[in-house]
């Protein structure tokens, strides 16, 4: 059937102009970004508008199939095909006029990616027939696309539309029957809605119970899994989380069907999350895992994952003793390892810590293989980690013009002196600075209503302007110098500073089951992290000690404490 003729119909059986139909002609294009013909949009244009068209060309049916990966949120009439991939739950609700209401979902996949498809009402009636069931494949008629409940697009059918289990009309060789083949951590993203992959555990928290705002008590767990291309965290609910019984740290297991979210505190980061049709199954033996070499340090600022490289060493910290909130104790080993291009931030724990204290001195070769890089937010560029796995090895080296480590986007005061007291030394108020390392977990922030003219808690505002308020934050840090220990106390600006969040963000993770996970990532970051501040020392009445209110903070930085102990040395 002609252009002509599509256009003559539509003029005949709904009054429409011919400019009006050219409109919607390009509207519908540019909807299926350009995907069909100006008659492809003329035939679509007419089953919506409901123009009887006779004769229906196949060939032009087949111009206007769409995959997964051409659909864009709001489009109108899908006709898709693809794979079962995974079958969710059928859940029912009370409509607003009081009768009940049906939903269930589940995902279909063709060889550009996966999308939710959510049936209603009587469409769920599908999920009975025995051969609903995964790899089968299945036709999908007027759909509609929405914006999906974590990001990405879904699909709904409702009652105008309709589904058909291993349809007659479709080339089968399109769609390949699906082989849950397991992929690298690099290569997930949130177009993959279900994704399994393999790998070596490296953490497994503890499990987490929470009050719902229903009252029933919710469970959360996760683990860390690791292979040779990144890491990532694995979060269990509820009943899942008896899942993790089985399992131990260095476990190599194939975990599958599992659903990428963009993390809630982190939006550069992806979690994946298990669900009802989630296995896991241990493998024999260990990972095979070899990172990859890097030639210069300066590329580990655009990498992640396991890598191997070389360096000398421009910076051995003393070794740390740090509290974790379990009340462990645990050795903390900072180094900084150096080329020709830049440096990098190597932390060693436990017993590796112990060890390399003794072994490592400024100028040494060294050779890092299979460490971690990971991004660090409280010095905004990437570091390195050491898991079971990794190995290093003292090496003769020879490299000219090593670089130091550049900590972009930190502010340089100019306020500091450089004369540091030492904190067994604290015992009158007054202004002062210290220097030293982060040395305890951070267990908890503050957020309360105060007076935006006196920051005072509103209860206790007495300037007689409270009644325009902002929300506030509290943290309190444990610093050690190595002759003692000081509780420090960031508020407003400078906690927000120094844990890199708008308080309003903080406000909002501390109503979810997410903040304990939140507190355990930056207390991550922050342990063993060496830091100067300047604040006013007075004593609190409740801890029986001195304490530090801050007024400013910096990251040490090496060449600048090298050269103020220089002059002080020469003066």
């Amino acid at each position: 059937m002609k252009t002509e003729v599509y256009v003559n119909k539509i003029i005949e059986d709904t009054g429409l102009t011919r400019k009006e139909i050219q409109t919607l002609v390009e509207d519908k294009k540019n909807e299926l970004k350009g995907l069909i013909s100006d008659e492809g949009a003329l035939f679509i244009i007419a089953k919506e508008l409901g123009v009887d068209i006779k004769g229906e060309n196949k060939d032009l049916l087949k111009e206007i199939e769409i995959f997964i990966s051409d659909i864009t949120q709001n489009m109108k009439n899908i006709t898709l095909f693809g794979r079962i991939k995974e079958v969710y739950n059928v859940n029912n609700f009370e409509k607003s006029d009081g009768t009940k209401g049906y939903v269930g979902s589940f995902l279909l996949h063709d060889k550009t990616g996966d999308a939710r498809i959510v049936l209603w009402d009587n469409q769920v009636n599908i999920f009975t027939e025995q051969n609903f069931v995964k790899n089968e494949l299945i036709k999908i008629i007027n759909g509609s696309a929405k914006k999906g409940r974590y990001g990405g697009i879904e699909i709904h059918v409702g009652s105008y539309g309709k589904i058909i289990l291993s349809p007659e009309d479709v080339d089968y060789k399109k769609y390949p029957k699906i082989t849950y083949e397991s992929i690298k951590i690099r290569d997930i993203n949130l177009n993959l809605n279900s994704v399994s992959i393999e790998g070596k555990i490296i953490q497994i928290l503890p499990k987490k119970e929470f009050t719902r705002k229903n009252g029933e008590i919710g469970k959360v767990q996760s683990l860390t899994l690791f292979d040779s291309t990144g890491s990532i965290r694995i979060t269990f609910w509820n009943e899942d989380t008896e899942k993790l019984k089985m399992l131990e740290i260095n476990d190599v297991i194939l975990i599958t069907n599992l659903n990428p979210r963009l993390s809630s505190l982190d939006s550069k980061t992806i979690d994946l999350i298990v669900n009802r049709n989630t296995t896991i199954t241990k493998k024999t033996g260990d990972l095979d895992i070899e990172g990859e070499a890097i030639k210069n340090i300066k590329e580990l600022q655009n990498r992640k994952g396991l890598v191997s490289f070389v360096g000398i060493l421009t910076s051995v910290d003393n070794i740390k003793t740090i509290s974790l909130k379990s009340g462990e104790e645990v050795s903390l080993l900072g180094i900084v390892v150096s080329d020709n291009t830049d440096g990098i931030r190597v932390t060693l724990w436990g017993e590796k810590a112990e060890e390399y204290s003794k072994l490592l001195n400024v100028g040494q070769g060294l050779s890092l293989k299979n460490v971690i890089v990971k991004y660090s937010s409280f010095s905004s560029r990437n570091e390195i980690s050491l898991i079971n796995d990794s190995i290093l090895e003292l090496k003769d080296l020879e490299i000219k013009n090593l670089k130091s480590i550049e900590l972009a986007g930190k502010e340089r005061s100019t306020n500091f002196t450089g004369n540091y007291a030492k904190i067994d030394t604290i015992n009158a108020p007054g202004i002062i600075e210290i220097k030293g390392f982060i040395a305890k977990d951070l267990n908890n922030i503050t957020v309360y209503e105060a007076c935006q003219n006196c920051s005072k808690k509103i209860e206790n505002c007495s300037c007689g302007k409270g009644e325009n308020t902002e929300l506030r934050m509290i943290i309190n840090l444990i610093i050690d110098d190595g002759t003692g220990t000081i509780r420090t106390t960031f508020m407003g600006e400078k906690a927000e500073k120094v844990l890199g969040i708008k308080t309003a963000n903080i406000a909002q993770i501390k109503e979810t089951p997410e903040f304990e996970k939140f507190l355990e990532k930056k207390s991550s970051e922050f342990l063993g992290k060496d830091i100067i501040i300047k604040g006013r020392a007075k004593f609190s009445d409740y801890s029986n000690q001195y304490e530090i209110s801050v007024y400013d903070f910096r990251d040490i930085n090496i060449d600048e404490e090298l050269e103020r102990v220089m002059k002080k040395i020469e003066t």
